[in-house]
């Protein structure tokens, strides 16, 4: 009897511990069990993520006009575009050409025509209205020069036929060579022409000094002048002219000789 009564309280005690460490391992099952909460995510702008925006620049100064263009050049550059087209009849005579290249930089060399003149006269009586008539051996880019008895106008066989060509000086070399760009039969040319050795074609060198402008016929009396300086006429200065145009000196060339 003694026996059975001390074997129920221990049951009872294990009874308890092992409901005890059920109660236990059913815990810790659960908390295993439990799901994991999701981290949290914090919005972010988009705007942090985007560089800093830059400070905008300072207000832009207007553009500065252009320099002006020397109206010398902007004649040059005009005549000179001209270089390889026709001239003659069939194409642009000297002093359509001329005249175009003037009215590139503004100038209209007709504006004192008279209703008699041709062109060559015409731009000439502008030059002794607007600008300078001269003679110097040292020319300036831009003036024109004039030409008499570049052909026989008149067909009489002299040599009185005045202001029949006209050109315009592109630049002097040292030599006092200028190179004149002008229109002829053969088209618009640049050719050369010096009037401190005006009968010789060529310099000691060998470089051409004096391009033939009259042409040469079988005809032709003794001392008929072909070089553009054998045929010079005068210079005039339309840019840059400092004061009022003087009478030019006229070289007479042998206006008596008649071609045979």
């Amino acid at each position: 009897m003694r026996a059975s009564r001390e074997q129920k309280p221990c049951r009872t005690l294990v009874s308890g511990l092992l409901a005890l460490a059920a109660a236990c391992v059913s815990s810790r099952s659960g908390q295993r069990e439990a799901p994991v909460p999701d981290p949290v995510s914090i919005p972010v702008a988009e705007a942090t993520l985007a560089p800093a925006p830059e400070p905008p620049p300072p207000p832009a100064h207007p553009p500065a006009d252009p320099p002006p263009v020397d109206p010398v050049q902007r004649m040059l550059s005009a005549a000179r575009a001209e270089l390889g087209k026709r001239g003659g009849r069939e194409g642009i005579d000297c002093s359509t050409f001329v005249r175009a290249a003037f009215s590139a930089a503004g100038v209209d060399l007709y504006s004192e025509a008279s209703p008699r003149d041709k062109g060559v006269q015409a731009i000439r009586r502008y030059v002794r209205h607007h600008g300078r008539l001269h003679r110097r051996r040292h020319p300036a880019p831009g003036d024109l020069v004039f030409f008499d008895n570049s052909y026989d106008r008149n067909r009489n066989g002299l040599l009185d036929d005045r202001l029949t060509h006209l050109g315009i000086v592109e630049e002097v070399r040292a030599d006092g060579t200028a190179l004149v760009l002008h229109s002829t039969n053969h088209g618009v040319v640049r050719e050369p022409m010096n009037l401190r050795r005006p009968h010789a074609s060529t310099g000691a060198g060998g470089e051409p000094i004096n391009a033939v402008l009259r042409r040469r016929t079988p005809h032709d009396a003794p001392g008929t002048p072909h070089f553009m300086s054998e045929l010079f006429a005068g210079f005039g200065t339309v840019f840059g002219a400092e004061h009022p145009a003087q009478p030019v000196a006229r070289r007479h060339l042998r206006g008596g000789a008649r071609r045979r």
